[in-house]
Parts: structure tokens; C-alpha cells; sequence
């Protein structure tokens, strides 16, 4: 039966996670009336940290993680609520594989909990995903601002280097963290030891610290291009003209190349003729890449540092600055709500080895 206070749920589950496990438990017993799915199910989701970066609302983003899981970029996708959402690995067995392999585990069998029932590792896959985006549509907002959680980006002038927002109990946190004056020589073995060293970063596990952002930008395999990359976010919505504005794209920031998430680099020159040919011939604009038109871009402007220079503009970012008109009636809602907050290009291209 479900669960109706949180002292009900066994004494085996963590005090801070008591009230998560009843509502996941009670979700899935009231949609499938199956007490062992619904376990299942809580347990699993009360572990949800191990999962929230695997789920991803595009493509590009579940193959750059699949990459670095070592999974050759195959990615699947799972449906909730009629959203796409993408995930490494080429289904969601072989994702379970992954991490009962990492963990030791027999492939293809449910892992048994040091402290509770054996799981379902698929059930609760699907509720973890939709735990994950009912947090991302409701609480990525701060001051009245729509933020990226868990995304640093970098501060202009102050006496921190970036800020990133993060969710803390019921409330969004901004935690700003880094030396201005500070370079940040990651791929120094020696300074990195030493760093994650005074720092006790095997041990910064508390995502509302200072400690810990610093600790991600001093990992082996962490871009700082990458975590604080502002391609495609969305800056400015106008809701009388359905008008959304924003960079596209962003290839250079401060004259140093931006890394994408697979591991590219886009030279501005070669943006330019990209978007010129897109403007001249196409312009018209999907969700998530697929399906029927439901936008077009109205409003296009490359910026490099030469285009810049001649036309007055200062910026420290080239790249690509967009205003899309959307047509379809969901996606603009989706936009309001926060639930699209981004931009995203796609197209084909010849790779070439580039060396800075």
C-alpha cells in the first residue's frame, strides 16, 4: 500500500531521502498497483545522483558523454511524456550492463542493495529520468532568472572567476568559486596532484561548495571550455512576437578556441560561410533536431572579431547570434516554461587535426 508519511518508509533509508522514496514508491504503485516494481523503483531512485548525468534533452550531448564513458558514442533514446530524452549506450540494458560491470555486478542480472530489496534497474531508470527533468522545468530559476543548473560559466570583473547555480533543498544556489588571477594548469600532473591534494578533492562531494566546482576544474578529463560553454542559450524571449534570442553557437572566447562536446573545434571563418549558406538556403529551425519545421530564424548575425571591429561591436566571444520565431503553439510553451533553453546547430562537416 503507499506509503502516507515519510515515518513510514524502512529505517534502512537514508533520513534525508525518506520523503523521495515515498513519492517515487507511491507514483509507481499508484500506476502499476505492483508493490516489488514499486520498491524497486525507490530504492533505485534514491540513487539518482549516479544517474543525472546521463540524461540529456539533446543528441549531440548523450553522444559526447557516451564517448567519455568509453561507450564509442552509441547513444538510445527514452520517452517521457512524449519528450525525447537521450542517453548513452545503444539501449537501456547494455546502460545497466555498463554500470553493473563498474560496479562488479553479473551482466544482465538486478543488483542487490546493501540495505534493501534487489532492483530493477530499468523501472527505476524511468523514474529517475522523470525526477530529473520535473527538477529542471521547476526549479532552474533564480531571482526570476532562468539558469542552467550545475553549468559554471565565468564572471566578468569580481573576485571570483565563475559562477555556477545549483539546487539546494527546495531553493536554487548560486555558489561563485575561483581565483581571477589564478591559471588553472589542469594538464600539469604535478599541479593538478598538488591541487586535488590541498583541496581534498576525493573527498568534495557536496555540489552547493565552493570546493567542489573547484575540484571539477582540476579532474584529468574536465574542459573548462566545455563546463562553461555558452553555445545555445537562450537570453532574451519576447512573448508578444513568439521571439527568442540568443548565441547559437560560440567558437572563441577571450581569442582561445571553444572545445564542443565532441571534442571539436569550429574556426570562425569557417562559421561564417556556414551561416551564410544556412541563411541563404534554409533557415528553418526543428526541436531537438527532428520532426516537422516548427521555427524559422528571422534574425542572424556572425560575429568574429574582424566583422565585429568594422561594424563598432565589442564582444570577447565570436560566433553566432540568432533571433528564431517560433510557429508551433508546444514548443513556445516549452520555451516559457524553461523546458527549451537553448539553442543547438547541427549539419555535416570535414574534420581536419587542429593544433592551437
Amino acid at each position: 500500500m503507499p506509503y502516507s508519511s515519510a515515518k513510514e518508509v524502512p529505517s534502512s533509508v537514508p533520513a534525508g531521502k525518506k520523503k523521495q522514496f515515498m513519492e517515487v514508491f507511491n507514483s509507481v504503485y499508484n500506476d502499476t498497483k505492483d508493490e516489488g516494481r514499486a520498491m524497486a523503483a525507490a530504492w533505485s531512485a534514491i540513487k539518482k545522483a549516479q544517474y543525472a548525468n546521463d540524461v540529456f534533452t539533446t543528441a549531440e550531448e548523450a553522444r559526447a558523454r557516451s564517448m567519455d564513458l568509453g561507450l564509442a558514442g552509441e547513444i538510445h533514446v527514452t520517452d517521457y511524456e512524449e519528450q525525447a530524452v537521450y542517453m548513452p549506450a545503444a539501449s537501456e540494458e547494455a546502460y545497466m550492463d555498463f554500470y553493473r560491470q563498474q560496479a562488479g555486478l553479473p551482466l544482465g542480472e538486478p543488483e542487490e542493495e546493501e540495505d534493501g530489496p534487489s532492483v530493477d534497474r530499468l523501472e527505476a531508470l524511468r523514474a529517475i529520468v522523470a525526477e530529473i527533468l520535473k527538477e529542471d522545468v521547476q526549479k532552474a530559476e533564480y531571482q526570476g532568472e532562468k539558469v542552467t543548473l550545475n553549468k559554471p560559466r565565468r564572471i566578468q570583473g569580481g573576485n571570483k572567476k565563475f559562477e555556477v547555480f545549483v539546487q539546494d533543498g527546495d531553493k536554487v544556489k548560486r555558489v561563485t568559486f575561483g581565483d581571477p588571477n589564478m591559471e588553472i594548469r589542469r594538464d600539469d600532473p604535478k599541479a593538478r596532484a598538488n591541487f586535488r591534494s590541498r583541496h581534498s578533492c576525493d573527498t568534495a562531494t557536496d555540489k552547493t561548495s565552493a570546493r567542489y566546482w573547484s575540484c571539477r576544474m582540476w579532474e584529468a578529463d574536465t574542459s573548462v571550455s566545455e563546463m562553461t560553454k555558452l553555445e545555445g542559450k537562450i537570453l532574451k524571449a519576447d512573448d508578444e512576437q513568439r521571439m527568442v534570442y540568443g548565441w547559437a553557437s560560440v567558437v572563441t572566447e577571450k581569442g582561445e578556441p571553444v572545445i564542443d562536446r565532441q571534442g571539436d573545434v569550429i574556426m570562425p571563418e569557417t562559421l561564417v560561410k556556414a551561416v551564410n549558406n544556412f541563411m541563404e538556403h534554409v533557415r528553418v529551425g526543428k526541436t531537438m533536431h527532428v520532426g516537422e519545421q516548427t521555427g524559422v530564424i528571422v534574425h542572424s548575425m556572425p560575429i568574429t572579431k574582424e566583422i565585429g571591429d568594422a561594424l563598432g561591436i565589442q564582444s570577447d566571444r565570436e560566433g553566432w547570434i540568432v533571433a528564431y520565431k517560433v510557429y508551433d503553439d508546444a514548443v513556445w510553451n516549452m520555451v516559457k516554461s524553461g523546458e527549451l533553453a537553448a539553442f543547438s546547430i547541427g549539419g555535416r562537416a570535414i574534420k581536419e587535426d587542429y593544433s592551437a
